[in-house]
């Protein structure tokens, strides 16, 4: 079963600990909190500076006739050349953040006006949400212990270089479509060696699909590889031993996905371009279509 290990910027902690009710909001910063961010490449010193526990002046509070500054005061706020750019509130891991007053707490940070960020972002330890003030879904939410998995994706976003420069609405150009203008349809065998699976998701009503990221001639393309059921069963030995079984499966009421946190499996696929334009909310792509795959 070929493998690769994804990077795990928490290898060694036990999440475990989580259910252990003295591990709370302290020990979430100190342990989980701490090690993201640093890795992320944030300091104590500038220019990519940690700020804990700034104090801002609430700006709806007076009490009559009188101003008194009441504060609020956000967990982390993270600047780049003296510029904020993101903020961060930790929690303990009994407490919600999707769709909570927490959510709207850390929203409340990111507009002040002695802030006024675009990203904000919340971590209970079991799990770590990101939000654009515009968006109201969130950007990225992921269980922590899936870290390895969702680590580049947070970087793209979070990390110094480009927080105040990135284009998450930017799509990636699908492979299918591209090859397709190039002519490539005709072709019944197409072979891309050691593609890293990093969730298989059953489609309806026996298809099962795979998608990620592509590098070809030095630029990234989208790809999905559908298959069926008898195409599926070859994954047998190369995908690990109860993923298969889940997938093997079928369910009335849900279709399943199989996620692997910490590591791709890589699979020689042979394919063909598929006959079908397939589309979402974001994008219309041609899916691959998958003859089998090659141990």
């Amino acid at each position: 079963m070929a493998s690769e290990k994804l990077f795990n910027i928490l290898e060694g902690f036990n999440f475990d600990n989580l259910e252990n009710p003295e591990f709370q909001e302290d020990s979430v910063r100190e342990e989980l909190i701490i090690p993201i961010i640093r890795g992320l490449g944030y300091s104590a010193d500038k220019p990519n500076q940690i700020i804990r526990s700034r104090k801002l002046i609430h700006p709806f509070v007076s009490i009559g006739s009188k101003r008194k500054n009441i504060y609020i005061i956000p967990d982390y706020l993270f600047e780049v050349n003296g510029k904020a750019a993101w903020i961060l509130d930790a929690k303990s891991p009994n407490e919600e953040i999707i769709k909570s007053k927490h959510v709207e707490q850390a929203y409340s940070y990111a507009i002040h006006s002695e802030v006024r960020v675009s990203f904000f972002a919340l971590c209970n330890g079991k799990e770590f949400v990101l939000y654009d003030i515009q968006k109201p879904e969130p950007l990225l939410h992921f269980p922590l212990i899936s870290i390895p998995r969702f680590w580049e994706p947070l970087k793209s976003i979070l990390a110094p270089d480009n927080v105040f420069t990135v284009d998450y609405n930017k799509l990636a150009k699908d492979l299918g479509l591209h090859l397709k203008r190039l002519g490539f349809e005709s072709f019944h065998s197409l072979i891309f060696p050691d593609i890293p699976i990093m969730e298989i998701t059953q489609l309806d009503p026996d298809q099962y699909s795979i998608s990620g990221g592509l590098i070809v001639n030095e630029e990234t393309y989208m790809v999905t590889f559908d298959f069926d059921e008898n195409v599926f069963k070859q994954l047998k030995g190369i995908i690990p031993d109860n993923a298969f079984k889940m997938l093997s499966i079928r369910r009335n009421d849900k279709r399943l996905v199989a996620r692997f946190s910490d590591r791709n499996f890589l699979v020689t696929i042979d394919c063909k371009i598929g006959q079908k334009l397939e589309e979402n909310e974001r994008e219309i792509f041609l899916p691959m279509s998958v003859n089998k795959f090659i141990k």
